[in-house]
């Protein structure tokens, strides 16, 4: 049976997820709950070891765990600690592995992923949802403190500017699938990971055939915009300003904000889509070319043959990159390939 994954407007949806033919103990389960701010479902269809539960379980913990760590609401969370006045900060392994991940990105983006935003969110209310527009000399004055010089990590040491704080809501996703994809293989598990907007492969599919990936129309969310395949053991990150807003004064503001302006980015790309084996990166990737725009996203993804890139722009034209496989359209889109 055909398996497609739609990305939704907040999370991911399994569509036509049944037990297949897989090897193994075939006991299939799944678990949706609310973490990280968004829905999250686990669906474990066969383990070489253990149990399906036992597989489901490891990764609740092991979600719980980085919950605990990165939530910036958390009184107990390394990043709430980061975000206090002081200027040197201890942080456990975790949280400083996925900083420099998350510094590394910021410089392979030219800074159009940063975690320093954290301020100008506040600002606008998307850390809590009490939005509201804010006056922009309120902006103006947060953006001398955005910017990866602001901070830095040695070892378990965080170090940066006191008015400085971040928020790692851009790549803690894609860094936690990393982590579920590497207990799902522990436990030769084939299973899928909705978590939002990212989705964690893992395994092939029934009979090592590839998975079929659908991504929503952003325009229309109740709509498959194209749908491609893809082997296991990958992530598959779609960021969009579709995903997260609010409407004030007959305008629409949305949540990805650009580091440079303070403000939510103005762009000509309705979604971007990064497939790879490192999720983290794919999730920074995907919001870094959302900002972009089209131009410097699609010259980007030349770049970078460890991923595969699906942009959707405002003129109803999907780009993706050659080596994005089995490409179908559906609707009233163009398709153009990226070429490397």
């Amino acid at each position: 049976m055909k398996k497609v994954i739609s990305i939704l407007l907040c999370a991911v949806a399994l569509l036509q997820l049944s037990a297949c033919s897989f090897s193994g103990t075939n006991a299939e389960i799944t678990k949706t709950f609310t973490a990280l701010n968004t829905v999250i479902q686990i669906t474990v269809f066969s383990t070489s070891e253990g149990t399906a539960d036992d597989v489901a379980e490891a990764m609740l913990n092991k979600i719980a765990e980085t919950e605990a760590a990165f939530d910036a609401n958390s009184t107990d969370s390394d990043v709430y600690r980061i975000n206090m006045p002081e200027a040197c900060v201890e942080v456990c392994d975790e949280t400083a592995e996925l900083i420099e991940t998350a510094l590394e990105a910021c410089r392979l983006t030219d800074g159009a992923f940063d975690i320093t935003v954290m301020p100008v969110l506040k600002l606008w209310g998307f850390n809590d949802g009490n939005y509201g527009v804010p006056e922009d000399e309120d902006i103006q004055n947060f953006l001398d403190f955005i910017g990866s010089e602001n901070i830095s990590v040695d070892g378990n040491t965080v170090y940066k500017n006191q008015n400085t704080q971040i928020s790692l809501g851009g790549i803690a996703k894609g860094y936690l699938g990393d982590e579920l994809l590497k207990i799902a293989e522990e436990y030769g598990a084939h299973a899928l990971v909705s978590l939002g907007g990212n989705i964690v492969l893992c395994g092939e599919k029934a009979e090592n055939e590839k998975w079929s990936v659908g991504i929503k129309n952003p325009q229309n969310t109740d709509e498959v915009a194209c749908s491609f395949k893809c082997a296991g053991g990958r992530s598959v990150v779609t960021s969009g300003g579709y995903e997260r807003y609010f409407e004030y004064g007959g305008k629409t503001y949305h949540h990805i904000i650009d580091p440079a302006t303070g403000y939510p980015a103005q762009t000509d790309l309705l979604s971007v889509t990064v497939i790879g084996e490192n999720g983290a990166f794919c999730d920074a990737f995907s919001t870094a070319l959302f900002i972009m725009g089209k131009e410097k996203a699609a010259e980007f993804a030349k770049n970078y043959s460890d991923f595969e890139f699906v942009l959707i722009t405002d003129k109803c034209e999907i780009f993706a990159t050659s080596g994005v496989e089995e490409v179908e359209i559906t609707g009233d889109f163009t398709f153009k390939s990226i070429q490397r």
